[in-house]
C-alpha cells in the first residue's frame, strides 16, 4: 500500500467539497458523517456518500468514511450508506476492542471486508485500551488520534499557540500521542494519523505541526481544509540536512560493521532510521 499522508475531511460528500478534490489532491478523502454535520443534514449526506462509494463513482481519490460511534442509531444508518469503493472506515470514539470487532464483522457481512478499519482514539478509555483496540480484528489497518475530543475528555484547556498554558497542554497531549504510537508499533500498525490542525489560514503552523507529528512517530495527518494539504505534505518530507545525513549513514554502513559519521556511531539500527528518511524523501 502506498504511503497515504494527507486525509482530508469532506463534510457529508457535499458536492462543493468533492469538486475541490481534483485541485487539492489529498491522498485520502474522508467523507464525514459525524461531527461535520448536524443531525438534520445526515440523511441527505448518507445518500451522497452512497453515490460516491458506488462502482460508478467518478472520484479517483481513495475514499474513507467517518461514521458515527458504534452503539448509536446513526451508526446503524451509516452502515447502509457504505459501498464497494470504500477504502477505509474511520471509527470515532473507540473505547474497546469489542467495538472494533463488531465493525470488522459488520463490514464482512456487507461484502466490504477489503476496507480498512481505522479506530479514532479520543478518550482516556481509548488510550488505556489502545493495544487491545488495535489487535481486536484483522481489518484494523491504521489508528488515528482525535485531539480535541481527547483533550476535552482529559480536562485540558483550548490550544492557544504561544500562550504559557500551551506548553503544559502539549506535554499531556504528547504523552497521550506517545501511548498511541507505542501501541501501534506493538500491534504492527504502520498507518498512524495525527489529529488535524484546526487553526485555519496558517500554512506555516500546519507545516510545523506536520513535521512535529512525523518526528513523533505519525505517518499521516488529518486536514480540515484543502489549503492545508500542501503544507501538510511539506512537513512530512525530510529536510535537506536529514537527507544528507541519511545518505552519509547509508554510505558508511555499506562498508559493514559499525562505523562513524560526524561523530555518531553507525550500526544497523541507525541505518534502519536512515532508510526510513530516504524513503520519506522519495515520496
Amino acid at each position: 500500500m502506498p504511503r497515504l499522508v494527507s486525509w482530508l475531511f469532506v463534510p457529508g460528500a457535499a458536492q462543493r467539497f468533492m469538486e475541490k478534490l481534483r485541485v487539492a489532491k489529498p491522498d485520502v478523502a474522508v467523507l464525514d458523517l459525524e461531527d461535520g454535520l448536524t443531525q438534520a443534514e445526515r440523511p441527505e449526506a448518507r445518500k451522497r456518500v452512497a453515490l460516491a462509494l458506488s462502482r460508478s463513482t467518478s472520484v479517483t481519490t481513495p475514499v474513507a468514511v467517518r461514521t458515527n460511534a458504534v452503539g448509536t442509531s446513526d451508526f446503524t444508518a451509516d452502515l447502509d450508506a457504505l459501498g464497494p469503493a470504500l477504502f477505509a472506515l474511520v471509527l470515532p470514539k473507540v473505547a474497546s476492542g469489542a467495538e472494533v470487532e463488531e465493525v470488522g464483522e459488520a463490514l464482512s457481512r456487507l461484502g466490504l471486508g477489503h476496507a480498512l478499519v481505522v479506530p479514532l482514539i479520543e478518550s482516556a478509555a481509548g488510550l488505556r485500551n489502545a493495544f487491545e483496540i488495535l489487535t481486536a480484528h484483522p481489518s484494523v489497518g491504521g489508528v488515528a488520534v482525535g485531539g480535541e475530543d481527547l483533550a476535552a475528555d482529559l480536562g485540558l484547556p483550548f490550544e492557544v499557540p504561544g500562550e504559557p498554558s500551551d506548553s503544559a497542554r502539549r506535554a499531556v497531549m504528547d504523552a497521550a500521542n506517545a501511548r498511541v504510537i507505542l501501541a501501534a508499533a506493538g500491534a504492527g500498525v504502520s498507518l498512524r494519523i495525527d489529529t488535524p490542525t484546526i487553526q485555519l489560514g496558517d500554512s506555516e503552523l500546519v507545516r510545523a505541526a506536520s513535521a512535529r507529528a512525523r518526528a513523533g512517530g505519525f505517518t499521516a495527518k488529518f486536514a480540515v481544509h484543502p489549503g492545508q494539504i500542501e503544507p501538510l505534505h511539506s512537513g512530512f518530507r525530510p529536510n535537506e540536512l536529514e537527507v544528507e545525513r541519511a545518505e552519509a549513514i547509508i554510505a558508511a554502513g555499506a562498508a559493514g560493521g559499525a562505523n562513524r559519521v560526524n561523530g555518531m556511531m553507525v550500526d544497523e539500527a541507525v541505518m534502519r532510521q536512515a532508510r526510513r528518511v530516504l524513503s520519506d524523501a522519495e515520496r
